[in-house]
């Protein structure tokens, strides 16, 4: 999430809502939400089904939110990932 952050802020995107997956029979896309595969690759993508993993993904999108800076921040030094606060937050 941080990645595609860091691509919005680059595009100069603001976004200002977003909308929760909602799975619908016989998609791709369900599959890969239920399985956690990707069915042609076998590649393992992680998808947030809880409450509390999609708002720590969410809150990505409103990087920009200063309300949201420091969560970010600690939740990129939890994850090893401190080479992306500064291209966020810079």
């Amino acid at each position: 999430m941080a990645d595609l952050a860091i691509k919005t802020k680059r595009m100069n995107f603001r976004l200002e809502q977003v909308q929760d997956f909602t799975p619908t029979p016989m998609t791709l896309a369900t599959v890969v939400y239920y399985s956690g595969y990707h069915p042609y690759t076998m590649e393992k993508i992680y998808t947030a089904k809880n409450k509390e993993s999609k708002e720590n993904q969410r809150k990505f999108f409103f990087w920009y939110k200063k309300e949201l800076r420091d969560s970010i921040i600690q939740q990129l030094k939890n994850k090893g990932r401190t080479d992306l606060i500064n291209q966020l937050f810079k």
